[in-house]
């Protein structure tokens, strides 16, 4: 009987070593994941910068008489008639996708799809430069509404980016958020969004 408040302080002892050893190896893993997560995001946050070729310049070339005068509308022809994916990467890579990167919380990569004239095609963002193909995208974080025509416009100006906003505000162009904001954030895509529409995206209303 004399020993037994001796145990139980000696019992309590150990609880709280083992606790308090708990809480720091606690505390050193939540410090580890925090690093690294900023490390992450650090590293993927700058712009990437992607030189590509204009996917029309042989078509322009070909319809440009010897006094430097092109048929434009012969030109946007042939292009809506030969669209293909370089022409949605060059579109993607003119408004920005350098800006994008891999989501620190999820790692996956920004997604966008682009409807033309109801023809769907998906885009993963890899490293800032579009990987695109023809068909519906899974779980795509923004999407992307115009005509061939209209893109192919988008590609002859010589500031895709204020065409585009031009083509966003006379509703040539409909862009929709997909995904939730704090998703778009995190892989930066809210700053392309109000370049391009001029509506800020309250990510504090989450």
């Amino acid at each position: 009987m004399v020993n037994e408040p001796v145990l139980i302080k000696n019992k309590w002892r150990v609880f709280k070593k083992v606790l308090k050893i708990f809480i720091i190896v606690l505390l050193v893993l939540i410090i580890l994941i925090a690093a690294f997560l900023v490390g992450f995001f650090l590293k993927e946050a700058g712009p990437t910068e992607i030189l590509i070729l204009n996917p029309m310049s042989d078509l322009i070339l070909e319809n440009t008489d010897s006094s430097g005068t092109v048929n434009e509308a012969r030109v946007v022809e042939l292009g809506v008639i030969n669209f293909n994916a370089s022409y949605i990467d060059y579109i993607l890579i003119a408004l920005g996708s350098g800006h994008l990167r891999k989501s620190p919380l999820t790692f996956e990569n920004p997604k966008i799809e682009v409807v033309l004239d109801g023809e769907v095609w998906g885009s993963v963002i890899k490293k800032g430069t579009p990987n695109t193909g023809k068909g519906e995208i899974s779980d795509e974080d923004l999407q992307i509404l115009l005509s061939k025509e209209e893109a192919v416009r988008i590609i002859l100006s010589k500031e895709p980016g204020e065409y585009m906003k031009d083509s966003v505000s006379n509703g040539r162009t409909e862009i929709e958020l997909v995904a939730g904001k704090v998703t778009l954030f995190a892989k930066g895509y809210l700053e392309m969004y109000t370049a391009l529409t001029g509506d800020e995206v309250d990510i504090d209303s989450v």
